[in-house]
């Protein structure tokens, strides 16, 4: 057997502890995960080619990741929100965009920082797929939307919470485990997304270029796009990256005829935030401060 000790951290630390570490001539982890945001971008130099065992069933999505990055995609997040079933009934279950601007919804939202994370991917991707590169609509959706957020919050699990604890009817913008991580906390909290079309991007792994372990690390990541690897991720909440494994029964009745926009999203967004990150910020600033 293999002994595999890990660390769980967000993507910033990720980027922090390899950057770091590597550039010190330390190589104390073997492999480690990205997502197409700063980590995949900035981290790729340091990983290793390596196509694992069965990576045909993954090859589609790995597809929609720049050619040269050499990261292997385990699952997929799809973009949404995180809604009380005790607060929100059935009927008022967000399935548009335009839900988020209702009335009855002003002062009940709970959003993280609209820079930060997810919601800052979004906020960018939004415009080349909700409102089809047009900045003012783009602007004028998230000037309404503004309005209707009760809180502001920047640390991602305490969204979550706060609409478990029923302070909030729902939090934006969230992913697909989310329902799944805390639900065992809040039974009451369930995921929806919108019919607009999924903002979706995947999660990786990757081998470190000069790994202590690379071929315990090789080993490891055929496990994680294996069939019982991917499973692991589906009972997680999470959209597994091959269509062999499928997702929980909740997940998958919430992402019922939405269809996951196309796999140019992923390059759109590496190429964004290299090349205009200060200025996506700036705008998302100029609307929300």
């Amino acid at each position: 057997g293999i002994k595999v000790e890990g660390t769980y951290v967000g993507d910033p630390d990720i980027l922090r502890k390899v950057s770091t570490e590597s550039q010190a001539g330390v190589f104390a982890t073997d492999i480690f995960t990205t997502s197409p945001g700063p980590t995949g971008s900035h981290l790729n130099k340091w990983t290793m080619p390596y196509n694992p065992a069965g990576f045909e069933k993954v090859e589609e999505v790995k597809k929609a990741l720049p050619a040269e990055w050499n990261q292997i995609p385990m699952f997929n997040h799809v973009v949404g929100v995180l809604y009380n079933k005790e607060l929100v009934a059935p009927q008022q279950v967000p399935t548009s965009i335009f839900d988020l601007l209702k009335p009855e919804f002003k002062g009940k939202i709970i959003s993280r920082t609209p820079w930060l994370g997810s919601n800052f991917l979004v906020g960018i991707l939004s415009y080349f797929t909700w409102f089809e590169r047009d900045m003012k609509k783009w602007q004028d959706y998230w000037t309404r939307f503004r309005s209707n957020v009760g809180r502001y919050e920047a640390g991602f699990p305490a969204l979550h919470f706060a609409v478990g604890l029923k302070e909030y009817s729902m939090a934006v913008f969230t992913l697909t485990y989310t329902s799944s991580l805390w639900g065992g906390t809040y039974p009451s909290i369930a995921f929806a997304t919108f019919k607009e079309g999924g903002i979706w991007w995947p999660n990786m792994v990757a081998i470190h270029k000069n790994a202590e372990h690379p071929n315990a690390a090789k080993l490891f990541v055929n496990y994680l796009i294996s069939e019982e690897g991917q499973k692991i991720f589906a009972d997680g909440g999470n959209l597994p990256a091959t269509k062999d494994v499928p997702p929980k029964p909740e997940i998958k009745e919430a992402l019922k005829g939405v269809k996951l926009l196309n796999g140019t999203l992923q390059p759109t967004l590496v190429k964004e935030l290299e090349e205009r990150e200060g200025e996506w910020k700036a705008r998302v600033q100029k609307i929300f401060q």
